[in-house]
């Protein structure tokens, strides 16, 4: 009976030992980071106007949907991260346009914006990396072209009463504050399993606001496609 036993109990024992002498696996290397992203997006275009109230008129007073996706280059990584980043994004803003006599039209109008970013950007990650903290404060600030068209119920793009295109590019620039969280504190052994199998070192959930100032460094003949966006997503370092 004492040798059925002590069998099981000693490979057990074996077991357990060569587990703690096996060395942790080596992350593998980092350079980049995808972001996907969304969250509402309502422009300043109305603040342009004393009296008139042409934005709300045609889309009406509530927020869109902006999807953005991020990619970025990490260049620096010893007390945090310092990256490159371009940014691509969509929003489109549905309504109807106005009649000579301010009334609502029955024909749709939509807004298409597709936004383009380049970013400087800082993630404070000392603390996740030395101390496995799983937040990490991050700033951003960089430049910004907004490609926009108009389109009328039919998909056409729009023209003004003396044929101006309804589409152009408008300038600007941002500055972003965000946090993010480390997704791999919650699941340790999937979060090596995912970096080993495929490269991914790290995956965050994050939330972040942005100060856009999008009219073409204030001159007064661009559309002011200024806002203030809360976006949140998901991110993979790699």
């Amino acid at each position: 009976m004492r040798t059925a036993i002590s069998v099981p109990v000693a490979v057990l024992t074996a077991l357990v030992v060569l587990g703690t002498s096996l060395p942790a696996l080596a992350e593998s290397p980092r350079a980049f980071m995808a972001e996907l992203k969304f969250g509402p997006w309502r422009p300043d275009v109305d603040k342009e106007f004393a009296t008139k109230t042409p934005w709300s008129d045609a889309f009406g007073g509530g927020s869109f949907l902006m999807t953005q996706l991020e990619f970025d280059w990490e260049f620096f990584k010893k007390v945090g991260v310092l990256a490159v980043g371009g940014t691509i994004g969509y929003s489109q803003a549905k309504g109807h346009g106005r009649l000579s006599d301010k009334t609502k039209s029955t024909d749709t109008t939509s807004m298409h914006l597709m936004p383009l970013s380049l970013s400087l950007i800082y993630r404070f990650d000392y603390l996740e990396r030395r101390f496995k903290f799983p937040f990490v404060p991050v700033v951003k600030g960089g430049v910004d072209a907004y490609f926009w068209w108009v389109t009328n119920g039919v998909g056409s793009v729009s023209k003004a009463a003396d044929g101006t295109s309804g589409k152009g590019l408008t300038m600007g620039g941002h500055v972003t504050a965000g946090i993010m969280f480390l997704l791999d504190s919650l699941a340790p052994m999937m979060a090596q399993t995912l970096d080993q199998e495929i490269g991914v070192n790290n995956t965050y959930l994050f939330a972040e606001y942005t100060w856009n100032w999008i009219d073409d460094f204030g001159s007064n003949k661009s559309i002011n496609l200024s806002s203030r966006n809360f976006l949140a997503g998901i991110a993979f370092e790699f």
